[in-house]
């Protein structure tokens, strides 16, 4: 079976997974709710399938986009599970619809909102991932503008970073105690990684959108924000 070819094979922090395992391709199956919508902030799904790339030798992963409708991620689930999927990590449209949709043999992660009867789940402290009109680049040039005071920043690639280990690790069979990330914690019976949002102003624009690497330097004072980060001294 394919959980016993895995287990044969060690999770280790940064190095290679499942490097050499024979038998079939794992496959990880990640549904997103709407790739279109630059503002949904649940995942990147770039960065989560370059994870999972470089932790596991032999997984690949496979994108489904619902495009925002409940129904067509309900079948797409139905078709990750005839496509033979591993484990499936899921960006939920509607919670509620997915309830107990997915067969006990397939592993489910919930990313962003808690879907009942998942196995895991990554998410915000307090709930659910919050939305704003325009995109964190948009947002962030808002900010330095003076349009606006704040925004609020997801930690999204950590986020779907966590969400590709998790994945792996349910493949290997393998615990998280040393992956490192958010420490797991119970939510309703849900082992889960829980991230804080924050209100960025314009005095740490850069240390957090920059610093870790959101957004560059050169995106963001680009354009019409070039003067401003010139009086702030930023460039």
């Amino acid at each position: 079976m394919l959980r016993a070819r895995l287990l044969t094979c060690a999770l280790v922090v940064l190095a290679p997974l499942l490097a050499g395992c024979d038998g079939d391709e794992p496959t990880i199956a990640l549904l997103v709710a709407d790739a279109s919508d630059s503002t949904s902030r649940a995942v990147d799904a770039e960065q989560f399938t370059d994870r999972v790339e470089a932790t596991c030798d032999e997984c690949r992963v496979t994108v489904y986009d619902s495009e925002g409708d409940a129904d067509t991620q309900r079948s797409q689930v139905r078709q990750a599970e005839a496509r033979s999927s591993d484990v499936i990590v899921v960006v939920p449209v509607d919670v509620d619809d997915l309830a107990s949709l997915t067969g006990p043999e397939v592993p489910v992660v919930s990313l962003g909102e808690l879907v009942p009867g998942s196995d895991r789940f990554v998410g915000l402290e307090g709930g659910d991932v919050p939305t704003q009109s325009t995109d964190d680049l948009q947002a962030a040039r808002d900010v330095l503008l003076g349009d606006e005071e704040s925004m609020t920043y997801v930690p999204t690639r950590a986020m779907s970073d966590q969400a590709a280990d998790v994945a792996v690790a349910l493949l290997a069979g393998t615990p998280l105690d040393d992956m490192g990330g958010a420490d797991a914690q119970e939510v309703d019976g849900v082992e889960s990684w829980l991230y804080e949002h924050q209100d960025v102003t314009i005095d740490d624009l850069t240390s957090v959108l920059v610093g870790q690497g959101v957004l560059t330097l050169d995106e963001l004072c680009s354009g019409t924000a070039e003067k401003r980060c010139q009086k702030l001294g930023l460039r």
